[in-house]
């Protein structure tokens, strides 16, 4: 890709990654929720597979907005709670409901920038992140070239 521009997420590249998504857990044998938010956390799109629990819509989409506020994979955020206490120490519930600690949510980055992140919910938490990892390695392999026409430059 172009060093001068950077991918920006909308509901075209979101459908392509999802698209991908679906067929990586098929491929796998497993049924989940996948969550696509922006840069800032917000949800683009979301998908529950046929089987997948209802309960697993809302956690991929709290994985994905963990993954993008804190640009870091959802199971790191505890590094700013203490393992001693229960919930490592976050107060979801007077903060923000959508925090999460729990594996599966992941920073989609492009040369570097934050577009989004993807929150995978529906198997084991470990499975959850495999699933992730393999849709992001799809998405950005070599030379694939997702939406050039929503690209905007890069502030110098």
């Amino acid at each position: 890709m172009r060093e001068d521009y950077i991918m920006e997420m909308n509901l075209r590249l979101a459908k392509t990654i999802l698209s991908t998504a679906i067929s990586k857990a098929n491929e796998m044998g497993k049924v989940c929720s996948i969550a696509i938010v922006d840069e800032k956390g917000w949800l683009v799109a979301l998908h529950r597979m046929d089987g997948a629990p209802i309960p697993t819509a809302e956690i991929a989409r709290d994985k994905a907005w963990t993954a993008a506020t804190f640009r870091i994979p959802s199971s790191e955020v505890s590094q700013f709670g203490d393992p001693n206490v229960s919930g490592y120490g976050f107060n979801a519930q007077n903060w923000n409901e959508r925090l999460t600690t729990i594996p599966g949510g992941m920073p989609i980055l492009n040369e570097g920038c934050l577009v989004g992140a993807i929150g995978v919910c529906g198997e084991t938490p470990k499975e959850d992140v495999i699933i992730c990892q393999n849709i992001l390695k799809d998405i950005f392999r070599e030379g694939r070239d997702l939406d050039p026409e929503r690209r905007k430059p890069r502030k110098k």
